[in-house]
């Protein structure tokens, strides 16, 4: 396809209506500048958001025009990286959904954000995935400016100082994870994986046993999101997920995850554990309550360490 032959696909979509001279150039111009494939996705977004019919069925002039007007924008905007565009995405919600919206205050943010989370050694798929999904859920859930902005900036601090703000060192022997299963992970999920270890070894089974279901939560959510496939387990309200028990039974079922046999049957004794020692009153956790299902716990965590994206 050259020049001419889109012009004639441009009129052939808002027929009966043909392009003008300045209107011509301005088709050619985008021709010139951006690939045939992205330019023909552009009409097909463009088509489905201006387009207008009156009564009759016809295409409506002012549609058509504003089709015309917002075609170039829409170029620009797919042609931008998928960082850039999922920023704009989110942007565009804030300002339509909050009373007050300060464009310039956001874009920094939301740069220092994406900055410290590749200082952090996020990839930028993993970057992409965090705005698609934590950011997302966070413009879904707040009311205004005030309270979106002071929460992502409480997350760029704690991005921040990652490496630093935890000066103790958890000092652990590896009893139930191998630090060699966990140590290229980002560090949250490296003190999550030596608090297992370490809180085993010093007898505080209660907590070993909440810390596994902990990690064991994080690492099917971020499974489901790396599948593409989060939505079956999001709550009604379209931001928070629904309880770990009903994960797992979705899980257990899912054909897309497709966890291994072993997985699917000792994924509840560790929810299970978990849930008596955080909320059972008569029930203490003991080693002999653990011990057993070690080399369990570690092989479901490995699989779902892949399954998450979080080792390639």
């Amino acid at each position: 396809m050259d020049a001419e032959e889109f012009i004639d696909y441009i009129e052939e979509k808002i027929y009966p209506y043909t392009l003008r001279e300045n209107g011509r150039a301005n088709i050619s111009s985008l021709f010139r500048k951006y690939s045939e494939d992205l330019l023909i996705e552009c009409v097909d977004i463009g088509v489905s958001q201006y387009f207008q019919y009156d009564s009759n069925g016809n295409l409506t002039q002012d549609s058509a025009q504003q089709f015309l007007n917002k075609l170039g924008g829409i170029a620009y905007n797919k042609s931008r990286d998928p960082i850039d565009q999922e920023i704009h995405h989110q942007k565009n919600k804030c300002k339509k959904s909050y009373a007050y919206w300060n464009d310039g205050k956001a874009e920094e943010i939301f740069n220092d954000y994406i900055r410290a989370l590749r200082n952090a050694g996020w990839s930028d798929e993993q970057v992409l995935n965090d705005l698609q999904t934590e950011v997302s859920r966070l413009t879904n859930s707040s009311h205004n400016w005030t309270q979106w902005s002071n929460q992502m900036l409480s997350w760029l601090h704690d991005i921040e100082h990652w490496n630093d703000k935890d000066t103790i060192t958890i000092q652990q022997e590896e009893s139930i994870l191998p630090e060699a299963l966990f140590l290229d992970l980002s560090p949250n999920f490296q003190s999550l994986c030596k608090q297992i270890n370490a809180s085993y070894e010093n007898n505080l089974f209660d907590c070993t046993a909440v810390m596994m279901r902990r990690l064991l939560e994080g690492l099917l959510v971020l499974s489901y999101q790396n599948y593409g496939i989060e939505s079956e387990i999001t709550a009604k309200d379209h931001v928070h997920h629904v309880t770990l028990d009903k994960i797992i039974k979705n899980a257990e079922q899912n054909t897309v995850l497709e966890l291994s046999g072993n997985t699917k049957k000792e994924l509840m004794i560790f929810k299970d554990l978990g849930n008596y020692s955080a909320h059972k009153i008569w029930y203490n956790c003991t080693q002999q309550d653990i011990k057993p299902h070690i080399l369990k716990y570690r092989v479901v965590i490995e699989e779902l360490i892949y399954k998450s994206g979080l080792k390639g």
